[in-house]
């Protein structure tokens, strides 16, 4: 058998405990609406439910429960997806982190949309957390799944480009549908009279976007370039909703500063990263070798060991090499920027911390100056378990799925809070 079709135990188990959970929700939900009493329907609304549907008129949290189910429910993702992504033949190397970074902006984006009031009631309670993570995921399962229906299409590389350009298009004009009517219906756009032509330019620019950054896509494969093109035009789409928003504000109003800051130190630090590991990486690539990726049927007991001359040499350049790969500094970044943004929205600007466990650690420091600097620790925690850590060959998606997962919980509330912060909503 084809070791890359072979399940892991942890991974069916884990499906296992994600389908349990899910038909537990989903039942409490049904009950719920067909107004039987039950204790799993109260639990279900109580913890998850009813905190995302009251977050969207700006009045609840999190919890501890919903926290941690969060927390857990994510790894257990993960975890499955990577099994799934293995068994369909995606691409496990960092370029597909790269592809889907967009679409980490596209939901942040659409967080301070939601915050500034401009969708309609429907969107607004699916643009909150974690409701934006699942629509987020559609449309990259929505997008990848158009690019894998193309990449196995019996056609020339042409016809197929073509095919990718056109499936882009499609997807970035359904969200431009579904966003601009609900947005251009909503009844704070009304009430302030925003002129959304800036949407209506920033739509035309995304619809654009799968050929004026063709060229940048051209190392990626089909599947890729379809998320890619499909984040950063839909993204402009939200973006443009936010412009629009920002131009009817007074000048004096908007917060610029935080945003050179918040942005500039993780993209300063990003490019440090690179530098320092771009010739190692490229030292080992030329010999086909990402440094904790194992060879294929080799396992870690194998890599430990092994002795040889190519042992020693990715030994000695490890280290570096981590350095510049995305699933290692995309995430060190990501911590960067949601302590900077956090740090200056509570201290300068006087907002609160939502998270549990964020707000007990900056009131343990009696700053959020604190939960900045714990989490850039945390960045050079993953960083180095990045550099030590050996993946084998088949547990590639996991390698890239873990550092997505930690990019996300740090750069996705980053990202929204400074928005926030820039607008002053």
């Amino acid at each position: 058998m084809n070791l890359l079709e072979e399940w892991y135990d942890y991974e069916r188990v884990v499906i296992q405990g994600l389908t349990v959970i899910m038909g537990l929700f989903f039942a409490g939900v049904a009950l719920e609406q067909a107004s039987i009493s039950n204790p799993l329907s109260d639990f279900v609304y109580t913890y998850y439910l009813n905190p995302i549907l009251s977050e969207s008129t700006g009045d609840a949290g999190y919890n501890m429960v919903n926290t941690m189910t969060y927390g857990v429910v994510l790894a257990m993702f993960a975890v499955a997806l990577s099994g799934w992504l293995r068994h369909l033949g995606i691409d496990g190397s960092d370029k597909t982190l790269l592809a889907l970074l967009p679409f980490v902006l596209w939901a942040a984006f659409g967080e301070v949309v939601e915050d500034a009031r401009m969708f309609g009631e429907f969107f607004s309670a699916w643009f909150v957390s974690p409701g934006v993570h699942f629509q987020t995921a559609a449309w990259v399962v929505v997008a990848g799944w158009a690019g894998y229906s193309i990449s196995r299409c019996d056609c020339d590389d042409k016809k197929k480009a073509e095919s990718v350009r056109n499936a882009s298009f499609l997807i970035i004009f359904s969200q431009f549908v579904l966003y601009g009517v609900s947005v251009s219906g909503s009844d704070r756009v009304a009430y302030l009279e925003v002129d959304l032509s800036l949407m209506l330019l920033f739509t035309a620019l995304g619809l654009a976007v799968p050929w004026l950054l063709e060229a940048s896509a051209e190392a990626f494969d089909h599947i890729q370039r379809t998320v890619y093109f499909s984040g950063v035009g839909g993204g402009l789409v939200l973006f443009g909703a936010l412009a629009s928003f920002m131009a009817h504000q007074e000048f004096s109003q908007l917060n610029l500063w935080p945003v050179v800051v918040v942005i500039g130190a993780p993209v300063l630090l990003c490019m440090w990263m690179i530098e320092q590991g771009r010739e190692a990486a490229a030292e080992l690539a030329d010999l086909d070798i990402v440094a904790g990726v194992l060879s294929p049927g080799m396992t870690e007991d194998d890599y430990i060991e092994l002795e040889s001359k190519e042992k020693d040499l990715i030994e000695s350049l490890r280290t570096k090499a981590t350095m510049a790969y995305p699933v290692a500094f995309l995430p060190v970044a990501g911590q960067l920027l949601d302590g900077l943004a956090t740090f200056i929205g509570i201290d300068f600007f006087g907002y609160h911390e939502k998270h549990i466990v964020s707000a007990w650690i900056i009131e343990l420091f009696d700053t959020a100056a604190g939960f900045a600097v714990l989490k850039l620790a945390i960045g050079g925690i993953i960083f180095w378990f990045y550099s030590l850590a050996n993946f084998e060959h088949r547990q590639q998606h996991l390698r890239l799925l873990i550092g997505l997962a930690l990019m996300v919980v740090g750069m996705a509330p980053g990202l929204r809070d400074v928005g926030r912060l820039m607008l002053g909503v």
